[in-house]
């Protein structure tokens, strides 16, 4: 009853702790996982959560067939019933005409400015134009300038603006041949939680099956970030349930065969439990902010606290009086060696590094005291298996067997490691693009649309300015050196020329008397221009803002708009980019796969530090000549997983270095316990069961089908196999039994 109690004390203490700092501290789980990434700068990240934020939330749809409007008009009104509205509600033409007639005599297209120049050939541009009874252009702005200017200007600035019609307000695109029908909409809400996402995107991919049902001969494609969370997710859940389900039933099933108790399987629980809530205290105390995937990867703890239990269980069925000293040793180096590498992720510039080095630095702590103080009342309840006995001599002759092959066996695998790193190094790809788990036709889905909108080529740009006029001019003057780079480019100045631009035309069309002069004859009365000058805030607040709005950015801290460029090389557009500090060419993939990038070399500088850290704390403890024997085994063992992975993946990627970061604590501890206690079988029974506990866990996670665990499964299952053959190699075996 004594170590019941005791442990149930002990629970409701680490339990209220951890309410209590909840309480406190209050602290806020973020999923996004582009908060992970290194901030870019102030005002590029301003620009960002402007123009980009809610795309997040934007879903796309195509259209094809003889039934498109009927699917098109039924999709519209059942997302809108889910409060999901269409997210572009484009202006009339009528709207447009009637706001920029206003500013008549300073809005001139190129084509207008060629012809005004010659009497003769501007009468036949102007009466070319009257024709075009059907020009929507035209007969929308001839009340408000007879001229035909606005006309002009506003054809061309549509043109430019957009590859589509719109068709009843549908937007309408001719692509190879098809027409297709696309609707953007937009969710009011900020952001989709992963649950929300799953539930939505089933009702919609469901929807559009009975639509496609309904109308046989129309085809429905659908696209947006919603549906790659969704699919993500339900495959990432449905793996994490099977293999957690699978390897719980493992582990429980491996405990109770080799000590035939419930009680056993109650402390290793209880060992684990308590890490994990201390782990999580000390990570809530110090960070505000948590984010989601320090979770996912600080389960790793897992693998190392239940090493305690192992050890300590095993040992009390030896011993009559409790812990031998041995393995009071061994616990305290190996909680040492483990905390300082795991310490060495509290420096990382990566917060999700630091905030996975405290979970795991508390978490062992908590798991080392629970051990040292609890599992000694349970001593008289642990028992072995005799079968599990057998198993453990059995084990225990094969590797002294190989102890003494180790001078050959280190040789030869480093001449093996050598020559494979010469044939084929270890690449390390940070191309976010290879952790896409998205299915195959969604990604078909998504370059589709991008080809529709004619953005499946372009690179997207940002131009920075002090003011809105300034902004205005730089961007006319840019778009006149891409056009000399036989490229096209969509900006806001084509819808909003510069003041200095606005005054060229209107001097040029007050000078053209003779021009005019026609129109005078035409209308019957003189041509009067307007004296008014278009500009950015009455853009902004006209018809003319649902084109634009997204476009730009101004306020009184800086003055942004972004705009996409085709028919030019990304380099070429980086050699603007680099002569212009004011220009940015804005490639969100490439910066996401750079941040992954400076994720690896934390790693590997963190991996390295653990190693060293690994090698002082050896040789103060077991000698210089000892520590050198138990790097060399790190060092072999990293590289051959790196190796191996390298091999079986073709390149690796930042899970693949966590998954080495948990191999190397797992080694430490494993080099620890058999420097100690040697290759007793008891000893060596808890290694074993260590290393299949951690192979249950993690190494089913090499089947997996999204790259980010496959990746890490396959990391730590090859570890633990090369770690549990290279760790006796380290042992230096007694002559005789005396010594």
């Amino acid at each position: 009853m004594k170590a019941w109690g005791l442990t149930l004390a002990w629970l409701s203490l680490l339990v209220s702790a951890l309410v209590v700092v909840f309480i406190l501290k209050q602290p806020k789980l973020n999923n996004d996982i582009l908060a992970l990434l290194p901030k870019s700068e102030p005002r590029l990240q301003q620009v960002e959560e402007h123009f980009f934020s809610a795309n997040k939330q934007q879903l796309s749809f195509s259209f094809r067939g003889e039934n498109a409007v009927k699917a098109y008009d039924d999709l519209e009104q059942w997302l809108s019933s889910k409060h999901i509205e269409p997210r572009f509600k484009l202006p009339e033409i009528s709207q447009l005409a009637a706001f920029y007639g206003q500013y008549a005599g300073h809005l001139v297209s190129e084509e207008y400015k060629q012809a005004i120049g010659d009497a003769n050939r501007f009468q036949q541009y102007y009466f070319s134009q009257l024709s075009k009874v059907a020009d929507p252009f035209v007969s929308s702005t001839i009340n408000q300038d007879p001229t035909l200017a606005t006309a002009g200007f506003l054809s061309e600035a549509m043109t430019h603006m957009q590859q589509f019609e719109l068709q009843d307000g549908r937007i309408n695109i001719n692509y190879q041949g098809d027409e297709y029908l696309m609707l953007f909409v937009q969710s009011a809400d900020n952001a989709f939680s992963i649950n929300q996402s799953i539930a939505l995107s089933n009702e919609i991919v469901a929807y559009i099956a009975e639509l496609e049902s309904r109308y046989p001969d129309t085809q429905i494609r659908y696209a947006g970030a919603l549906f790659h969370t969704a699919a993500n997710a339900q495959q990432a859940k449905f793996e994490m349930t099977l293999f957690g389900s699978v390897s719980l039933l493992a582990l429980i099933v491996m405990v109770v065969w080799v000590f035939r108790s419930i009680n056993a399987l109650w402390l290793a629980s209880v060992t684990v439990i308590s890490a994990a809530i201390g782990g999580t205290i000390a990570l809530i105390s110090i960070f505000s902010q948590v984010h989601v995937l320090t979770m996912v990867f600080a389960v790793t703890l897992i693998g190392i606290a239940i090493d305690y239990a192992f050890h300590g269980m095993l040992d009390l069925t030896e011993q009559p009086q409790g812990f031998s000293q041995g393995l009071k040793l061994a616990l305290v180096l190996s909680l040492l060696t483990t905390t300082l590498g795991y310490a060495s992720l509290f420096f990382s510039p990566v917060q999700l590094l630091s905030q996975v080095g405290v979970f795991v630095v508390a978490g062992l702590v908590t798991a080392w005291l629970c051990t040292r103080i609890l599992l000694p009342y349970w001593q008289v309840g642990l028992t072995i298996n005799t079968a599990a006995c057998r198993l453990a001599n059995c084990l225990s002759g094969y590797l002294k067997r190989l102890t003494h092959y180790r001078v050959a066996l280190s040789m030869l695998m480093l001449v093996l490691l050598s020559a494979f790193a010469l044939l084929k190094p270890p690449v390390i790809n940070d191309d976010v693009k290879l952790l896409n788990a998205s299915p195959a036709d969604l990604m078909q889905n998504e370059a589709l649309h991008m080809s529709l909108l004619g953005k499946d080529n372009g690179q997207i740009m940002i131009l920075f300015a002090d003011n809105a006029q300034q902004l205005l001019v730089q961007q006319e003057t840019l778009k006149a050196t891409i056009r000399g780079l036989n490229g096209t480019a969509v900006m806001l100045s084509d819808l909003v020329p510069s003041k200095q631009l606005q005054q060229q035309n209107y001097a040029q069309l007050h000078s053209a008397q003779q021009a005019m002069s026609v129109v005078s004859q035409m209308t019957g009365t003189p041509v009067e221009l307007s004296t008014s000058m278009l500009d950015l805030n009455a853009a902004l607040n006209s018809p003319l803002a649902p084109l634009i709005a997204n476009q730009v950015i101004s306020n009184n801290t800086l003055t942004a708009s972004w705009f996409m460029v085709t028919g030019v090389n990304k380099s070429e557009l980086m050699d603007l980019a680099n002569a212009d500090p004011d220009l940015i060419v804005y490639d969100k993939v490439a910066m996401i796969s750079e941040g992954l990038s400076h994720y690896s070399n934390s790693l590997l500088v963190t991996l390295a530090i653990a190693i060293t850290f690994a090698l002082l704390l050896f040789s103060v403890k077991f000698g210089f000549k000892t520590a050198c024997k138990q790097t060399l085994v790190l060092v072999l063992t990293t590289a051959a997983v790196l190796l191996l992975c390298s091999a079986l993946q073709s390149q690796l990627s930042i899970f693949n270095l966590l998954g080495c970061l948990l191999i190397l604590a797992l080694a430490i501890d494993y080099l620890v316990f058999y420097q100690v206690n040697n290759l007793s079988p008891s000893n060596v029974l808890a290694i074993s069961l260590s290393a299949a506990s951690s192979m249950w866990v993690f190494g089913m996670l090499a089947v997996s089908k999204t790259p980010a665990i496959f990746s890490f499964g396959l990391t730590v299952l090859v570890g633990l196999i090369c770690i549990y053959i290279f760790a006796p190699l380290s042992i230096a075996l007694p002559k005789n039994k005396e010594k």
